[in-house]
Formats: C-alpha cells, structure tokens, sequence
C-alpha cells in the first residue's frame, strides 16, 4: 500500500498544495507551526474519517474559508485508486474512485495506517475511552462486522439510556436485546485481539521493555468468554442493574465500560513509568499495530510518525529509527533536516521548500 500523491486545499495552513511521496521513508521536516503535523494529519483523515488531534472537522478549515478538500492517489493490491474527502463546513463527502460512500464507517479499510503521535501518551496516562478508541480502531479497519456491532450497540444504548433517565421501562427489554449480542461480539473481539497483540508487542519493544496487555472487563472471571454465555450475562446484567441505573441515568455493564491496561515490566505503565518510558510503551504498542495489521491483511500498511525522536534517550530514539527502515511506507516529521536516504519534504508556511 503506498500514497503516489496527495493535494490539499483549504487545510488546515495549506490554502492550496500537491506533493508526492516516495515508496518508503519520506521526511517531512520544518521549524514548528509551519505545517508538519497537518500533512500527518490529513492522511490520518483519509485513514480513519477523524483527526487525531481534534474531534471539530470544523477546526481543520483554514482560517477565513469554508470548506476543506483532500484527494489522495494511492496504490492498494497493485491497482491505482482515488479516495477524495470534502468537507463544507456542516456535512462531509467521501468519494472513493468516484463512488460516493454512504456513511463514514465505509472509509475504514481503503487506506489501512497506523498513527504515532505525542498526543498517544493518553493511551498510558488518559482515561480508558483513549484505549478503547485505539482498540475500536484497530479492529475496524480488518473486521467490517466489528464496526457493525459497535455501531448497533452504541445506537441501542443510547436509547436505552434516554429510557432511563425517563424513568420509562417499557420498551427497555428491546433495546437490551439488542445489545447483549452486540455486546458479546465487541468483547470477544478486543479480548482476542489483545492477545494477539501482546504477542507482537513482545518482539517489538523498544529497549528490551517488557510490556504486557490485559483486557479488563466487567464480564471477566464470571462467565466463560464464549459468545452464548456472554450474552446471558450482559442479559442479567441490564435487569439487575436497572434500579442503580435509573438514578444514574446511565448503563452501568458493558464493553463501552471495558478498558485495556498496558503493563511495564508487570507494573502498570500509567503508575510507575516515567515520561521516557511511556513514550516507549506507545510506541512499542503502534509497533505492534502495524505488525499485526501487516500479518492479518497481507500488504504493509501505512506508518505516520509526528515528532520521531520526542521523549527518547539515544538507545531508543536509535532502536525507533532501525524499526522504521523495515516498515513499508512511512511519513515522520522532526524539526532537523533528515540526514538518511529518503525523500525530504521541508516546509515553511505552508510552503514545501524541498
């Protein structure tokens, strides 16, 4: 998989740029503020229908404008294909080989990424919505039935949780049977995956780091993790709960209520590791998405890394830079002019200079 191009316009600082990329490693270097993590950003966009720095599409216009355009080239399974993103300020379009796709859900898989970024530091030291985003994204870009049942739980709960801050229980029952299936399938899924992870994160620590995944989840050590038995279990959960939640207004059981713990050297990261050694978990765990990415699809996904030597001691920082020269194609940004064989994109204001 590799981008062959890329324009923008309206993004972000860039009112209107087109550029190309090489097959491996490309560069993208500046002093701060002039654009570096936009470019990053952008193609996260067309990765994963989101910006990994905001939730506002809004705030990816450039100023005094109204709406933003992307449009990549890229390359997938040998053929050449187009994959366009407008937004116009209230409502996105998708155009992918010029099919409109019907819901941003159908974005996920044309363009398989990875994204390391500072702001990952939330996956150790955030809250568990962090980490469950990682997850849900993970998986979604390999499993479209996984994206199915998440978006089918989420819709159900919500309804049930407008019933229970009604106090109105009537139709309660059916809301809950559509989630406790749903339910099942998400955590079975992330259980799974989070073992396979764990396995690939092992071989792909930085700095002989030993860092360990657990799926913590309120189901665990009550039930056997097998579909049917889950769905009983969530079942009985929503009934039993029910008085609690009413006052709370809210679902108390489920997998939007699960959480993946990330463990260094068998203590838990977010308690006892330092700065350096956070940096270093994240990283490892992005590592390791792309490798189980890789492994399950069969053709190397993109890697995009911001700010490439951030919180780093040497050993690391070296250890990081040996890994990137055996991924596929890859986009790092840093503040110094790269000195490796690569294409070099400087920029300034918007402005590509090299």
């Amino acid at each position: 998989m590799m981008i062959k191009a890329l324009f923008l316009r309206n993004f972000r600082n860039y009112k209107e740029a087109s550029l190309s990329f090489g097959p491996k490693i490309n560069a993208i270097w500046g002093e701060n503020a002039q654009g570096k993590t936009n470019l990053l950003e952008a193609i996260y966009l067309l990765i994963a229908g989101r910006s990994f720095r905001t939730i506002h599409l809004n705030e990816l216009i450039r100023f005094g404008e109204k709406s933003f355009y992307l449009e990549a080239l890229f390359e997938k399974n040998g053929i050449e294909q187009r994959l366009q993103f407008l937004f116009d300020g209230k409502k996105r379009k998708i155009i992918h080989n010029a099919t409109i796709l019907p819901s941003l859900s159908s974005l996920l898989g044309i363009l398989n990424g990875v994204i390391l970024s500072p702001e990952d530091r939330s996956l150790v030291k955030g809250g568990p919505l962090a980490r469950r985003h990682f997850l849900d994204l993970l998986i979604a870009q390999s499993n479209p039935l996984y994206l199915h049942h998440l978006t089918r739980y989420t819709k159900a709960m919500k309804q049930r949780n407008a019933l229970l801050k009604a106090r109105s229980l009537k139709t309660i029952e059916v809301w809950e049977e559509q989630m406790a299936p749903s339910a099942a399938f998400l955590t079975l899924r992330r259980l799974n995956t989070i073992k396979e992870l764990e396995k690939v994160c092992i071989s792909e620590t930085l700095a002989s780091d030993k860092i360990t995944l657990e799926y913590k989840s309120s189901a665990f050590n009550k039930t056997a993790f097998e579909h049917s038995p889950l769905i009983t279990y969530f079942l009985e959960q929503f009934n039993k709960q029910r008085s609690r939640e009413i006052e709370l207004g809210m679902t108390l059981t489920g997998p939007h209520r699960d959480d993946l713990l990330i463990k260094l050297h068998e203590k838990e990261a977010y308690k006892f590791a330092s700065t350096g050694q956070q940096h270093s978990c994240v990283s490892s765990l992005k590592l390791s998405q792309w490798k189980w990415l890789d492994a399950l699809l069969g053709e190397k996904p993109l890697m995009c890394i911001d700010d490439i030597a951030v919180s780093f001691d040497a050993a690391r920082e070296q250890e990081l830079y040996t890994r990137v020269h055996t991924l596929g194609q890859v986009f790092t940004t840093s503040p110094q002019e790269p000195s490796i064989d690569c294409r070099s994109i400087g920029i300034e204001g918007g402005h590509f200079i090299s």
